[in-house]
């Protein structure tokens, strides 16, 4: 695959993937398998979209081709009503996410393996018809900017993954290129200027490990992120103050064949946002603990059936609310179901995932000089999503 081409296809993740936020930023889970799942099953690889969860289980996957499409709807709320705020506001905006991604044996004789994926992975924003801060007491709604943020984020990455013999453990590697782009007529509060609202693009590379322990009907998975570094965003350096790198995380779990054709999946996610300079110290973003566990039941060799859940504390709270009110990154709790049906070549794939409302009240303590007109800013959001995809096996 020439360089024009992989750069054409990160760069139309990144447009497409645009104003979402799961766990904070980030999907819960990449195609209609892991949604199916809840995101669950890191020990457990089913397809080529465990290239960005645990590259390790490369070693249990058949050649072939994973696509999808998500169609993710967010119903975003701000209510400002006090302290002369500009009412509550509603953006129901649908998107499209996609994602593609392929293994191939390799070299090693049987023992080595490669995978390369581009995914829409991560994204948030809103885009309201009035602004967060309300009309400073004239009785004329604010509505020259503070009123819009996108940010849409793609991967990919070209992972290797070797298996140790007949000891049923493998590792896998990889580094992840990352294509991002902003934009924001957010209010500065250091010069009280609006943002201009143009697209200003960045880039990005970090690395993904993972292993893999396969014991009978117990399997034991790790996976670790790095933190993404990122190119700064020139136009929006006053407003941010640094680039926003992607954090680290840390996935471990286990799965388990209660049945040769039932299987249960159970992952921790830690995902380090109170670590980054920016999403971190300047909007103080929390770590996230995250619990997710799924089931995979074979009815037959056509049909399989998913659920799942998760569960991540939001890594935005009352002290950060306001100054977070464009970046809404608080649903907590997740629920999904899917299915896939198999022919000889070919696999369909669907799943539905639906994130419940959460909503925090801002207190002010974040808005500085700002603080009486920001104080019980409301905001909202729950989620729902439809993920449908094909797998072709060489």
């Amino acid at each position: 695959m020439n360089k024009r081409l992989i750069t054409t296809a990160v760069a139309a993740a990144a447009i497409t993937t645009q104003i979402f936020a799961t766990e904070g930023i980030n999907l819960i889970g990449i195609g209609p398998i892991q949604q199916g799942t809840a995101g669950a099953g890191v020990a457990s690889a089913k397809d080529s979209t465990w290239l960005i969860l645990n590259p390790a289980g490369l070693v249990d996957l058949e050649p072939g081709i994973d696509s999808s499409l998500q169609v993710f709807a967010p119903h975003r709320t701000i209510d400002s009503n006090a302290s002369f705020g500009a009412g509550e506001k509603t953006d129901t905006s649908a998107f499209v996410i996609p994602s593609i991604s392929g293994t191939f044996g390799c070299c090693q004789g049987e023992n080595g393996f490669v995978g390369l994926g581009v995914y829409g992975t991560s994204g948030m924003g809103v885009d309201y018809d009035k602004g967060r801060i309300g009309d400073f007491g004239t009785g004329q709604p604010q509505g020259k900017g503070d009123k819009m943020t996108e940010l849409s984020i793609a991967k990919m990455t070209a992972t290797y993954a070797y298996r140790a013999s007949d000891s049923g453990f493998s590792v896998g590697a990889g580094p992840i290129f990352v294509i991002s782009r902003f934009k924001t007529d957010m209010l500065n509060p250091d010069t009280f200027a609006y943002m201009d609202g143009d697209w200003e693009t960045s880039y990005g590379i970090g690395a993904i490990v993972g292993v893999n322990q396969r014991l009978g009907r117990l399997s034991l998975g790790a996976s670790y992120m790095s933190e993404q570094y990122m190119t700064t965003y020139d136009d929006y350096d006053d407003l941010l103050g640094d680039s926003l790198n992607l954090p680290q995380q840390l996935t471990v779990g286990a799965a388990f064949n209660v049945l040769d054709n039932v299987e249960l999946v159970l992952d921790y996610r830690w995902v380090g946002w109170g670590e980054l300079d920016t999403l971190g110290d300047k909007f103080g973003w929390d770590n996230q603990n995250i619990v997710k566990a799924g089931v995979t039941w074979g009815v037959n060799e056509a049909l399989t059936l998913r659920t799942g859940v998760s569960y991540g504390k939001s890594p935005i709270d009352s002290d950060t609310a306001f100054g977070n009110a464009l970046f809404p990154a608080i649903t907590e709790t997740h629920v999904s179901c899917g299915a896939s049906y198999a022919w000889e070549k070919i696999t369909a794939h669907v799943a539905y995932t639906h994130a419940f409302e959460n909503s925090i009240t801002a207190n002010g303590k974040d808005a500085d000089a700002l603080e009486p007109l920001a104080k019980g800013t409301k905001i909202s959001m729950y989620q729902n999503s439809l993920t449908a995809g094909l797998s072709y096996k060489f």
